[in-house]
């Protein structure tokens, strides 16, 4: 007999509610490519520490979004992906160095009030289809970085841009799962550096893979099933729950 882990033996309600929250976050992540862990981070913080929720959040979200990212590759439009990952990674550099420099009470509350402007502007009004302005998308992805860096949240001003730049819904999930593959390899190296991946870590982790498989099966049927539009107001409803979550943060 193995024995059973001790977070498992001893917080076996907690481990439940993980799982669960790893279930209802991943099928959404499944269907539009982002917001898993904008939704499961929270309540796993609130279970099981900001350390460990972020390790296992990130380690699960890489999962799928690897997952998705081959499952998909077809859609992958390569140059966009260089492109995004190129200025992302410059700014994140910028964002790591700026961390310590800059008013975080001051920039995350204008932040969110941008991310929430946009949102409401494409849920409320007609969604413009003309492309972004040649000029538009370097401050965009460089803004995009210069957050991530400093709160590990700037995936909606990236949703922004990557929701203005593909207009096909399976184009979009694809080439996000394979932007957030990239990016949060860089988080694992460091959470790994930190000392996060001990025990606990695993334990938690094995567990969301039951959860996770089917959230991704699910995922992707929903996926197949909606149509564009449909699809166009859930990212932009979960851009705006993002939006809402950074300014009560």
């Amino acid at each position: 007999m193995f024995p059973i882990p001790s977070v498992l033996a001893e917080e076996p309600v907690k481990c439940l509610l993980f799982a669960a929250v790893i279930f209802l976050a991943n099928v959404i992540q499944a269907i539009t490519g982002f917001a898993g862990v904008m939704l499961a981070l929270p309540p796993s913080m609130l279970l099981f520490g900001p350390d460990m929720a972020k390790a296992s959040v990130n380690a699960v979200n890489w999962f799928v979004c690897a997952w998705l990212a081959w499952q998909n590759r077809h859609y992958l439009i390569r140059r966009e992906y260089f492109r995004i990952i190129g200025w992302m990674l410059v700014g994140i550099a910028g964002g790591i160095w700026l961390y310590d420099a800059v008013n975080a009470a001051v920039l995350v509350p204008c932040y969110g009030a941008i991310i929430i402007a946009v949102a409401l502007k494409n849920l409320l009004l007609k969604r413009s289809e003309a492309p972004l302005p040649r000029w538009a998308p370097v401050p965009i992805l460089l803004g995009a970085g210069i957050i991530h860096g400093m709160f590990v949240s700037g995936g909606a001003l990236l949703v922004i841009y990557l929701a203005a730049t593909f207009r096909d819904k399976h184009v979009f999930r694809a080439n996000a799962s394979a932007v957030w593959t990239t990016l949060n390899l860089f988080l694992m190296v460091a959470d790994y550096e930190r000392g996060f991946y001990n025990g606990e870590f695993f334990t938690l982790t094995a567990l969301a893979l039951i959860p996770l498989f089917l959230a991704v099966w699910l995922g992707n049927a929903i996926h197949s099933r909606i149509d564009q539009t449909l699809f166009n107001r859930l990212t932009y409803g979960l851009l705006f729950l993002s939006g809402a979550m950074i300014l009560l943060w």
